[in-house]
């Protein structure tokens, strides 16, 4: 009969085979190390169902350990649980923002451990028998992604409702803030999955009639933007004449959000550029700007569905279907894409969309 495999990482020897005794018990098959250090070398051969780990630990913490793990393809999907002493509010928000799956503050009572363990490897099991085939290609994270923001809102809720009255309005705000930003990510990321079938499978809908005043949209695609990166409105320097063009407000506000994000993120905090206005009659051209990383030519060529380059050392997120869909979708709709970009001086991306 198959054991559901933990790893327990913990570098203070009693609790560790505490809770080694308890969870073998419970008929797990569990693997418990001293070190972040040991667990690395470890998962090279060895992938669990299950992952605790301390954060505060010598030499890697838990917080450095779990993002090595976020960027190893078999790794970065594992249910993960923090394992802390402290009851601090920040160290709460980063375990939500980074998309552990829950946190245990020590001492912690025997059957709390259990049940949630229980709950996690689970849940894990009918995530990954629902969406475990919808990776779009050999090296896709769709399963790290849904994960990492269902924990990010599920985890808050839990706060929320166990904190109840004695959380400060500025806690409160900051879960909210949480579900807010994990939600509108999640819904990006089922939203992507939804286009992309839809042009593999030849099915972008559109008509004649689709309009659209980018303007207007380039307002909301901003709004949205503002969400997740705090520092928008100082980064994105933006002329926008407004127009009516053949694209409807879904297509146009995608392809709109999906550039001037990618911008953002592959800019550190550099500024990114965003000029809109008729080119001709037939189409109004958007140039996107920025000083980024920027891609060889090399990269540049291999440029498909989910591709994403040097992931773990860009600490990229999402299904790297940006580029492909948009380029994809504005062909359809007789628009034209076009891309220049040098490693480490930037990229610049034109859109001509037609009006």
């Amino acid at each position: 009969m198959y054991k559901s495999k933990i790893l327990l990482i913990d570098d203070e020897i009693t609790l560790r085979e505490t809770i080694h005794e308890i969870l073998a018990n419970e008929n797990y098959e569990v693997v418990s190390l001293s070190s972040a250090q040991e667990a690395l070398d470890l998962l090279d051969n060895w992938v669990p169902d299950l992952i605790i780990c301390d954060i505060m630990m010598p030499v890697m913490d838990g917080f450095m350990f779990y993002e090595i793990l976020k960027e190893v393809k078999p790794l970065s999907a594992v249910p993960f649980i923090f394992l802390t002493a402290k009851k601090e509010d920040n160290l709460m928000r980063k375990c939500l923002l980074l998309g552990a799956d829950d946190f245990l503050i020590k001492p912690f009572i025997i059957n709390e451990l259990v049940k949630i363990v229980e709950v996690k490897i689970n849940r894990f099991k009918k995530i990954k028998n629902t969406v475990g085939n919808l990776f779009v290609g050999e090296k896709k994270y769709l399963l790290h992604e849904v994960n990492t923001s269902l924990n990010g809102i599920l985890g808050s809720i839990n706060l929320l409702i166990d904190g109840g009255d004695d959380l400060e309005k500025d806690n409160i705000k900051e879960f909210h803030d949480i579900i807010k930003i994990c939600g509108y990510h999640l819904n990006r990321t089922m939203f992507n999955l939804f286009l992309y079938q839809n042009v593999i499978n030849n099915e972008v809908r559109y008509s004649e009639k689709d309009k659209s005043n980018i303007g207007d949209t380039f307002e909301n695609v901003l709004n949205t933007i503002q969400i997740a990166y705090n520092d928008a409105d100082e980064r994105i320097f933006f002329r926008i004449k407004k127009a009516t063009i053949k694209v409807s407000e879904e297509y146009l506000y995608f392809i709109l959000y999906e550039i001037v994000e990618n911008a953002l993120k592959f800019s550190d905090s550099k500024s990114v550029s965003v000029i809109g206005k008729p080119f001709d009659d037939k189409y109004y051209r958007v140039v996107i700007k920025d000083s980024g990383i920027g891609f060889s030519q090399e990269e540049l060529k291999k440029i498909d569905a989910g591709q994403q380059f040097n992931r773990e050392k860009r600490e990229q997120q999402g299904l790297g279907l940006g580029i492909f869909l948009t380029r994809a979708i504005l062909k359809k709709l007789g628009g034209v894409f076009t891309i220049i970009s040098t490693v480490n001086m930037g990229t610049e991306i034109t859109l001509y969309f037609p009006i």
